[in-house]
């Protein structure tokens, strides 16, 4: 018999398999809900990644917020900094706007620069163009236009002060463009350069003009020179001179005065020529004393002459300096041009100044104090010249000189009492050059000591033969030329002892001839030189008296033993009825003064007797002897040393 199940049981499992039932329906919904969840933890996932990033970008916003506000903190003082920069510059720092001139910015250095307030200028646009330099206006407006073209542009020009005072000032400027490569500004910098200027413009005129008188110096002539030319070649009946002068006896005047007086001589000698001249004219100081005139526009081609004539009458009212009166004179070489001149280029300067100083020499040659307008055979005599000059140099080195002796003779006696040695130059091609022919270069240049050394010389040695060999004449004595140019020489005295040592012969017997050139100055140096000679009891003789600077003063300074007087005197003596009151006049003033009195130039017996009666000592001339060599002298003493004995 089947057995009958438990109810209970059945209920049990019917319970059972209910909760079975509901748990898995649970379970289900459970994985249901966690497949739902895992989704949701998905999204929470990324949800959280993207919080993630987004806070670090928060961060990076706030790392940057601080970034910014320490470099706004930074950019800040540095504005500052810039601006305390700027404000303490000298320069004008500004900004503009390019059309309409609208001020941007600007520092106070305006002020300083322009010696106006900064309100004046932005009150006032235009007043950056009204204080330019009138002069200048156009010039800046062309710069101004022209940085749209370059960008860039630097310019220095003039403006006014409220005082009206000139200042300089330096503008460099840059324009400013848009990505588009339109003008959005102009910035630049105003840099005043007055002492900048006013120093470049005193070197510019130091370096054109003299430093003594102020004058042009020769590169301005020579400038003015070639413009001068070059508008005579536009113009044909434009007229012009040149004039060049020299002033004569200046190197005595320096050596024996000194180089501070010849300089304030120099100066007061440019004044005095300034006022001889047109305000047109050119004075130029070209060298030592050397002046050089530039007339231009004559309204005739003498008017240079004039003007020369002009400069040397003015030149005879004596110079003040020192508290004591100086008289020089000039010696003028003209070259006019104009009408038909052979100067028509512009690079003729150099002979067209050529031409005015061979004038000038010229000039020189004739006497002190005179003008010689330039012709054609003077530039063959100046190459003459310059081949004496070197074949002088070669003479001295080769000693190709001789000296003769001319006798002086007492006209009391009839006898020899001295000679006056005479140089002359036995020239290799020439043959005897006569001293007229190459003295006066030998003086320009420094040949002139050399041969006067050796002429002393010379002659000593050959007073001291004669003497040896004729002791029962009177003792003779020997007259010796002396150059002016000795003044400037400390070392004459040495060579007058050594040379009196070695010829064995006293002071007595040596007898210095200076022209009154020499003295024309009584400077200290004159003086000693001059007191140590008689110390050695050389005598001193004044040679041409009263053919120079003529003054009793020298006679009363200077102790002269012996004048002479110059045969231009002396060729008046003529005739029975010529007059001789200067002649006179001049022997019994010597006569006065315990001088003697020698006579050159006497060719005569009329001249010789004439003289005699006026007390005259001493004559010499071809009236009784001309130069003779050493061989002939020699044998004239043999004659009268047999007549005396």
């Amino acid at each position: 018999m089947a057995k009958e199940t438990d109810p209970s049981l059945n209920s049990y499992l019917v319970l059972v398999e209910q909760l079975l039932n509901e748990q898995t329906n649970i379970l289900a919904h459970a994985k249901e809900n966690l497949q739902q969840f895992t989704l949701c933890l998905d999204d929470l996932e990324q949800l959280s990644n993207r919080n993630i990033q987004l806070l670090e970008y928060i961060r990076h916003c706030q790392r940057l917020y601080e970034q910014l506000k320490t470099n706004e903190e930074a950019l800040q003082l540095n504005q500052e900094h810039l601006q305390s920069i700027v404000g303490s510059l000298d320069d004008v720092v500004w900004s503009i706007v390019p059309q309409t001139g609208d001020i941007l910015y600007i520092n106070h250095a305006t002020e300083t620069v322009y010696g106006r307030p900064i309100d004046d200028f932005l009150d006032n646009i235009n007043l950056w163009h009204e204080v330019i330099y009138p002069d200048d206006q156009q010039r800046v407006q062309e710069s101004q236009q022209l940085i749209y073209k370059t960008g860039r542009q630097e310019i220095e020009y003039r403006i006014l002060w409220p005082d009206q005072s000139i200042h300089w000032i330096r503008v460099r400027s840059h324009l400013i463009k848009d990505v588009q490569g339109n003008p959005t500004r102009i910035d630049g910098l105003t840099t005043e350069i007055t002492e900048q200027r006013e120093i470049q413009e005193q070197l510019r005129h130091d370096t054109l003009h003299d430093n003594l008188t102020g004058l042009p110096n020769r590169t301005l002539l020579m400038d003015r020179i070639e413009q001068g030319l070059k508008r005579c070649q536009r113009d044909e009946n434009r007229r012009f001179a040149l004039l060049f002068l020299d002033v004569d006896g200046f190197k005595l005047i320096n050596d024996t005065l000194g180089h501070l007086t010849g300089d304030q001589l120099l100066i007061i000698l440019s004044r005095r020529l300034s006022q001889c001249l047109r305000a047109e004219d050119t004075l130029s100081r070209l060298s030592g004393d050397e002046f050089v005139i530039l007339l231009e526009n004559l309204t005739h081609i003498d008017e240079g002459i004039l003007i020369a004539d002009r400069i040397h009458d003015s030149l005879k009212e004596p110079i003040l300096l020192h508290n004591e009166e100086i008289v020089i004179s000039v010696s003028i070489g003209i070259v006019l041009g104009g009408e038909q001149s052979v100067y028509q280029e512009g690079d003729q300067v150099a002979e067209l100044l050529r031409d005015a100083d061979t004038a000038m020499y010229q000039a020189k040659a004739d006497g002190p104090g005179t003008s010689k307008v330039f012709e054609p055979s003077m530039h063959n005599q100046t190459i003459q010249r310059l081949q004496v000059t070197n074949d002088l140099q070669r003479a001295i080195e080769r000693q190709e000189f001789v000296v003769y002796y001319q006798p002086i003779i007492s006209l009391e006696s009839d006898h020899i009492d001295g000679f006056e040695a005479l140089v002359r130059w036995q020239h290799q091609e020439q043959g005897l050059i006569s001293p007229i022919d190459f003295i006066p270069i030998a003086e320009q240049t420094e040949a002139i000591l050399k041969i006067d050394h050796w002429v002393l010389r010379h002659a000593c040695t050959q007073l001291g033969l004669w003497q040896q060999k004729f002791p029962n004449l009177k003792p003779l004595t020997i007259s010796v030329n002396l150059s002016s140019k000795h003044l400037s020489q400390p070392g004459l005295i040495e060579i007058l002892d050594e040379i009196l040592a070695e010829t064995g012969l006293t002071g007595t017997s040596l007898k210095l001839e200076i022209t009154e050139s020499f003295l024309m100055e009584q400077s200290r140096t004159v003086l000693d030189m001059i007191e140590q000679i008689k110390e050695r009891n050389i005598q001193l003789c004044l040679d041409d008296f009263g053919t120079g600077y003529s003054s009793l003063s020298y006679l009363d300074c200077f102790p002269f033993n012996i004048l002479k007087i110059d045969r231009s005197f002396i060729k008046r003596l003529a005739g029975e009825t010529d007059k001789c009151e200067i002649i006179k006049a001049i022997v019994d003033l010597a006569v006065t003064l315990n001088m003697k009195v020698v006579a050159e130039g006497i060719e005569t017996n009329v001249q010789r007797d004439k003289l005699k009666a006026l007390n005259c000592s001493y004559g010499q001339g071809y009236g009784f002897f001309p130069p003779l060599d050493s061989h002939s002298v020699s044998r004239l003493l043999e004659e009268q040393n047999t007549t005396i004995r």
